[in-house]
């Protein structure tokens, strides 16, 4: 028998609503579940189903509405003792509400840390990264649920000769962060052009081992012996574990045949090379902070 307008509401109806809400709202799988216990109980066969039942039903889909910033049709919770029809807009809300999983309407951006070397730049830095959850299953309710990784990178202190300078330049301005969400990644900001600038590479499509999601050179409207310099970023995931990795490369041939002192041209770059290391929160205005607490380990070398 449908769910209709007419027909006798069956308790079969009401679980299979409470199956959808359960699988974006609870546990889930893959890219459903924002990890909360408070799911909606099953009622049993031959039952009636109660007001609080229904209004438990219809408080988890206005709260994971909310959470996204969906726009679902309201629905007056039912008071015990009076009789229903069946509410029209019900399967409506909650495909919104399944289509829209991924979305968050506010996060909350912490800085976990940086990786960053004073080591002259004369060739090859490395500087990694890798947060840590509890458990597998917290690092896919913090996505699922809506937060991501930034990773941006920074020059500072350093001798304002051409090229260091030119290294500024990508890194402060041109080169922007990269961030990671659920499904889809990608550079955000910065003036410059990215020559690998992957935008599917959600924390659901890393791979064990190390896949390039982003790479950018100096730009060349600077000094042209420049360009071969870039950064770059590495990711994957193991587990309850997100690694990355920023490669410094000057690969830019020693200056010769004129006086560098006369045009301020070293070939090494000193000053405090910074990878930043940041995640964005989801709110928990709606929901909770399943996914528990997020840990960052370091290193940088030359």
């Amino acid at each position: 028998m449908a769910y209709t307008t007419g027909d006798t509401i069956l308790d079969d109806h009401y679980n299979d609503f409470a199956t959808s809400v359960n699988a974006i709202w609870g546990t889930g799988s893959g890219d459903s579940g924002y990890g909360e216990t408070s799911t909606v109980s099953a009622v049993s066969a031959g039952t009636t189903v109660t007001a609080t039942q229904w209004t438990t039903l219809l408080s988890r889909i206005s709260s994971m509405a909310s959470h996204q910033g969906s726009s679902i049709t309201s629905i007056t919770n039912p008071s015990a003792g009076n009789t229903i029809s069946a509410y029209t807009a019900l399967s409506t809300n909650i495909a919104t509400i399944t289509t829209n999983r991924l979305n968050v309407a506010a996060r909350q951006a912490i800085v976990n840390g940086t990786a960053s070397t004073t080591t002259n730049l004369t060739g090859t830095i490395t500087q990694t990264g890798k947060f840590t959850f509890s458990s597998e299953a917290q690092a896919r309710y913090f996505f699922n649920q809506g937060g991501r990784f930034t990773i941006t990178w920074s020059l500072t202190g350093f001798t304002a000769n051409l090229k260091a300078t030119n290294w500024g330049t990508l890194v402060n301005s041109e080169a922007g962060s990269y961030i990671i969400n659920a499904q889809t990644s990608g550079k955000s900001g910065g003036s410059g052009t990215a020559t690998t600038n992957n935008t599917n590479l959600g924390w659901h499509d890393l791979t064990g081992s190390y896949q390039v999601a982003f790479k950018q050179f100096f730009d060349s409207g600077g000094y042209a012996a420049y360009t071969s310099n870039f950064i770059q970023l590495e990711i994957y995931k193991s587990g309850a574990e997100v690694f990355w990795k920023t490669t410094w490369q000057d690969d830019a041939a020693e200056q010769t045949g004129f006086n560098k002192s006369i045009y301020n041209i070293l070939d090494n770059v000193d000053g405090n090379k910074i990878t930043t290391f940041g995640h964005e929160r989801p709110s928990t205005t709606y929901t909770s902070a399943t996914y528990g607490t997020i840990t960052l380990t370091t290193t940088a070398n030359g």
